[in-house]
């Protein structure tokens, strides 16, 4: 999300965390996706399927995996990594609060 070559400025790390976890916790990271590709295909908001896949993506840890298989550091690691993303799309909060983000164009209603 902050790479040397692009002087530390670069997208929001959700894709990144999103590869990251895959791993790590499979099915929270589908449920995570399945969450952005609704809102994203009901709204046109990717920045709104962002914040809300990488909001429910803990809790979506904490309710399928943690439980089975208890880290404590993947659930720290997956709260810091959501609360990450949510605060690189800060911008994008105020301009929905707004009503000037830009949707996705080219969907078919």
């Amino acid at each position: 999300a902050f790479p040397i070559y692009l002087k530390f400025k670069g997208g929001k790390g959700a894709a990144t965390a999103m590869g990251v976890f895959l791993y790590l916790a499979t099915l929270p990271v589908l449920g995570s996706m399945m969450i952005f590709l609704v809102v994203v295909a009901i709204w046109r908001f990717v920045s709104l399927g962002s914040i809300l896949g990488a909001a429910a993506f803990p809790i979506l840890y904490f309710l399928m995996d943690y439980r089975q298989d208890p880290s404590f550091w993947t659930l720290l690691a997956a709260v810091f990594c959501s609360c990450l993303v949510i605060f690189r799309h800060k911008d994008n909060i105020k301009r929905l609060a707004a009503g000037t983000e830009n949707k996705l164009t080219g969907l078919k209603k």
